[in-house]
Order: structure tokens, then sequence, then C-alpha cells
């Protein structure tokens, strides 16, 4: 591959692409969650201050994430596939128990977060298992 293409390289393969997408999706929501913390805190009957700290813990996955697309650790994709399939099936197995003190945007945004971050797991988890 010529030095001009090299650049290219990370994008060229399908689980380093996912990673890269899975860090700007934890970073959008890091961002809405500082952003929006008052209208979260109101959406889903939660402190403000819940969601200062969930936007945290999403900033500093985001920076993990796109450390590991940058170094290419795709031995991690496995882990992270586990990790979001899990927070998608916890989020839709909690719903129930807290759905009737959820706002329509909180219903919506809730359903939402659990279906992305199912899809994201499944997709990490075909792009680590693509030969």
């Amino acid at each position: 591959m010529s030095s001009k293409n090299r650049h290219l390289l990370p994008f060229r393969s399908p689980a380093v692409l996912i990673l890269w997408a899975d860090a700007l999706f934890e970073a959008v929501l890091a961002a809405a969650c500082f952003a929006l913390a008052s209208n979260l805190a109101g959406w889903f009957g939660l402190p403000r201050e819940t969601f200062w700290v969930l936007g945290g813990a999403f900033a500093l996955a985001s920076a993990g994430l796109g450390w590991m697309a940058w170094q290419r650790a795709i031995g991690w994709l496995p882990g992270v596939a586990t990790a979001n399939a899990a927070t998608g099936a916890a989020l839709w197995g909690l719903a129930p128990f807290a759905w009737g003190g959820f706002s329509p945007e909180g219903r919506w945004l809730a359903s939402a977060v659990a279906n992305a971050c199912l899809l994201i797991g499944v997709t990490q988890w075909l792009a680590w298992r693509r030969p």
C-alpha cells in the first residue's frame, strides 16, 4: 500500500470502524447528558446530577473506545460487544419497573438507547467474527 493511502487503513477494517462508531455514539450520549441534564432529569424522574455522572462515564467510555480504535485493538471487541449488548438488555429489563415514572420523551429515549446499544453490540460481534 502506498504511503499516500496509509491514513485510510483504519477505515478498511470493519472492526476498527465499528469501534470508531461506538466512540462517537458514546460521545454523543455524553454531550447530551451534559447539555440536557435538566431535561433528562424531568423525563426520567431522576436528579440532574445523575446525568452529569452518566455524562462523565460516557465521556470516559468514548475516550477508551477511541483509543482502542486508534490502536486497532480489536482484541477488546468481544468484551465491548458484550458490554453494549448487556447494557441494552439491562435497559430493556429494567424499563418495565420504571416505565410509569418516565415521561413520553423518557420512554422514547430509553427505548432508542436500549435498541442502539443492542444494535451496536451485535454489529461489533459480527465485525469481530468477520475474517
